[in-house]
Formats: C-alpha cells, sequence, structure tokens
C-alpha cells in the first residue's frame, strides 16, 4: 500500500509540474485591417498564426487604394488593385498580447495612366520595421494600433518620376482571437 501510495504522489507531483512548465497557448487571429501612409491607403483581411510563447506570424490580403493628391504626373485609373502583407511579431509578454516589435513586407499593384495617356501598372513593395500594441478583450477581441517605418521602392513602373523614398506607416486591426 505504501509503494502504491507513493508512486501516486511521484507521478502526482511530475505531472504537476510538467504542467506548470506549459505557459502560453497556441491561439489565431481573423480580423479586418486598414493602414495608411501618404501614398495611399489598404484595407485587408488579417490572419495570424500566434505560438505559444512571443512569436506571431501575420499575413493580410486586400485592396490597395492609391491616391497621392502631390504627384502631377500621373492619374489614378481604376482607384486601387490588390494588395498582399506578410509579417513576423514578437510580442514582449510570454502571452500574444500587448506591446511588439517585428518586420513586415508589402506588396501593391494599381493602373496607372501617365500624362502621355498611356495606362501601365504599378507594383510598389515596401519593407517595414513594426511595432504596436494588441488591446486584448475578454481573450476573444482584439484591437491592434501600429506604427512602421520602411522603405517604398516601385519594382514595375515605366514612370520616371515615382521615387523611392521613406515611409511612415500608420495601421490598425481588429477582429476574433480563437
Amino acid at each position: 500500500m505504501k509503494k502504491t501510495t507513493t508512486i501516486f504522489f511521484i507521478v502526482f507531483l511530475f505531472n504537476t509540474s510538467h504542467a506548470q512548465m506549459e505557459v502560453g497557448y497556441n491561439t489565431t487571429d481573423i480580423g479586418a485591417e486598414f493602414q495608411w501612409y501618404k501614398d495611399g491607403k489598404f484595407i485587408g483581411l488579417h490572419l495570424a498564426t500566434n505560438a505559444k510563447l512571443h512569436h506571431s506570424f501575420h499575413a493580410t490580403i486586400g485592396y490597395y487604394m492609391a491616391g497621392d493628391p502631390t504627384a502631377s504626373f500621373y492619374s489614378n485609373v481604376n482607384n486601387g488593385g490588390l494588395g498582399v502583407e506578410l509579417g513576423y511579431r514578437y510580442y514582449i509578454l510570454l502571452k500574444p498580447h500587448g506591446f511588439f516589435i517585428g518586420a513586415k513586407a508589402d506588396l501593391f499593384t494599381h493602373k496607372v495612366g501617365l500624362e502621355t495617356f498611356m495606362i501601365t501598372t504599378s507594383m510598389i513593395f515596401i519593407p517595414s520595421l513594426q511595432t504596436g500594441y494588441m488591446i486584448l478583450i475578454n481573450d476573444m477581441f482584439f484591437i491592434t494600433p501600429t506604427a512602421s517605418v520602411g522603405y517604398k521602392t516601385n519594382l514595375q513602373s515605366d514612370m520616371s518620376l515615382d521615387e523611392k523614398k521613406a515611409v511612415g506607416l500608420f495601421g490598425i486591426s481588429c477582429g476574433f482571437k480563437f
């Protein structure tokens, strides 16, 4: 009897101590994202997979609305195109919410008409560093304001006046956490 009781307590203590090592939880985020920078806006479906500790990978697919009011050398033909964003976030807290830092890459396409009445496709690539804060409500809903600094590069365009430049991007996403 003593042997059975001793073995039971050893197994119980081992399982209890092992359960204490399991910190955090895997989650999936689904929601909407809005992003603004001087040359355009982006709205899309935000998907993220969060690891148990610190890490998160996210992707957004949506619609890019070009609109640089200071650019006099072209006019926007269809007011937008496809946009894709991929990124990584490192959360300071153990669980995936609160303050984070990360990196992301945006790729936007849209058609523009030049002053010569020629229509061309523009493809914009913006790699950037990102920071933000995920506000978690009842462990189900999230609101995440973000700020990013990146470098805009036009990968495909006949516009010689479209310059490469540093840009600031501001965004917000909200949705559900599963």
